[in-house]
């Protein structure tokens, strides 16, 4: 009974802290804040896990290790454990602010100092937090007693759970589905049952005790098997050797057009078997006629606004670039066709509610989208441009204001502005 409680335990503790050592590795080749968020998580709750099992009577020694003494330390550990990772999980997809995923995700971005510093913080907690718990010993509030909830603790309980909850929605309400995304939803759905299960039993050696003891090991290894798939394919996003890979357009910011071919060939390239590929076209509706309307000044400053709308809608691994005068192209790495649609579609409901007008006057446009997946040869990149260029077509030739997908049956309109676009 005890080597399960301590080979559990052990085996958490590695799994989250290799996990959160995948994904910094990761981090400083794809600078995404997300990826960051997501090391500092797993490593905050693998040195929490560790901390637990030296301390937890029964695991590594009858009374426990450190000097905790007792149940309450072991049991504000696992609390602050549980209901942390969940919570730093959801946190760590939204990434933080705008200007911070773009700094740490350009070319002169000092990824390795982002990295030693966000691990040094999380250290320094953990080890305050490990430190003011075990300290504390007896004096901590009572939350179990006779393998009972105190009152004090089911009111930690349901704080635990609550948090659990929430992160679960955040995460599911993510509008891309990403691998990891979607094994991050798994994972915490993991971690809330087996939060459910340990405050139902709370008795050691029940049924509940190792079903909980199992969706813990589970939610520690789902991330880590993804991740340890993909080892191979580390690298730096659109990082070709092409000098035209890191070319930016002067007027609104993105890649030019060749720059973003240059990082379509080298992700069809680089990607894992089976990994899917999205390709997208976006061109603003009647942009020439804001241009006669208003000036070819006025047409610039809207392009200038959409493309800034684009770049906070869209991840920091997907690229935007310039696909003509009135568009963008834009790749969405490891997207399958459901999600670029709902990335595209999101897009365009941001083009669409908010103005994206100019100094001297408030314009109000919408969008049409075409969407192709990258198929598999050597001209495949050449083929999905075509098809995303038919279905943008077909968006316009349908009433412009709507996204044609390959996810979609038919032409599916998106809602419509109250004065609709103009046309031009």
């Amino acid at each position: 009974m005890v080597s399960f409680l301590s080979i559990s335990l052990a085996a958490v503790v590695i799994c989250d802290l290799l996990t959160a050592a995948l994904l910094a590795t990761q981090f400083l080749g794809r600078g995404s804040s997300q990826l960051l968020g997501l090391a500092a998580a797993y490593l905050a709750a693998g040195l929490l896990a560790a901390v637990h099992l030296l301390v937890l009577p029964g695991a590594l020694s009858h009374d426990g290790l450190l000097g905790a003494g007792g149940d309450q330390a072991p049991a504000w550990l696992w609390a602050i454990g549980h209901g942390g990772l969940p919570l730093g999980l959801a946190a760590a997809l939204w990434g933080g602010p705008a200007s911070v995923r773009r700094r740490l995700a350009g070319p002169t971005a000092r990824r390795s100092r982002a990295l030693v510093l966000a691990f040094s913080f999380v250290t320094a907690t953990v080890a305050g937090l490990a430190w003011l718990v075990i300290g504390l010993g007896s004096s901590l509030p009572t939350v179990i007693k006779d393998d009972r909830l105190s009152d004090r603790g089911l009111v930690g309980a349901v704080l635990v759970l609550g948090l659990g909850l929430l992160a679960l929605v955040v995460v599911a309400r993510r509008g891309r589905r990403t691998p990891i995304e979607r094994r991050l939803l798994v994972v915490v759905a993991c971690v809330l049952a087996g939060t459910a299960l340990t405050l139902a039993s709370l008795s050691r050696y029940t049924v509940g005790w190792y079903a909980s003891g199992v969706l813990d090991l589970a939610a520690s290894t789902l991330l880590l098997s993804l991740l340890l798939g993909g080892v191979r394919r580390l690298g730096v996003l659109g990082g070709a050797a092409d000098p035209r890979a890191g070319a930016v357009d002067a007027l609104t910011g993105v890649r030019t057009r060749a720059a973003t071919l240059v990082a379509a060939d080298h992700l069809h390239r680089t990607r894992a078997a089976g990994a899917p590929l999205g390709l997208a076209l976006i061109d603003v509706d009647g942009l020439k006629a804001i241009g006669d309307e208003h000036g070819p000044l006025a047409a610039d400053a809207v392009l200038m606004s959409v493309a800034h709308r684009l770049r906070t809608l869209l991840r920091d691994r997907d690229v935007l670039g310039r696909a003509g005068e009135e568009g963008f192209l834009i790749l969405l790495p490891d997207t399958d066709a459901d999600g670029v649609t709902l990335a595209v579609d999101r897009a365009v409901d941001g083009i669409r509610e908010q103005k994206v007008g100019t100094w001297a006057f408030d314009v109000r446009t919408t969008a049409s989208g075409g969407i192709a997946m990258v198929g598999t040869g050597e001209q495949a990149i050449a083929e999905a441009l075509a098809a995303a260029d038919l279905a943008l077509n077909q968006a316009k030739a349908h009433g412009r204001d709507q996204v044609v997908s390959p996810a979609r049956a038919q032409v599916v309109p998106l809602r419509r502005a109250a004065a609709g676009p103009p046309r031009g």
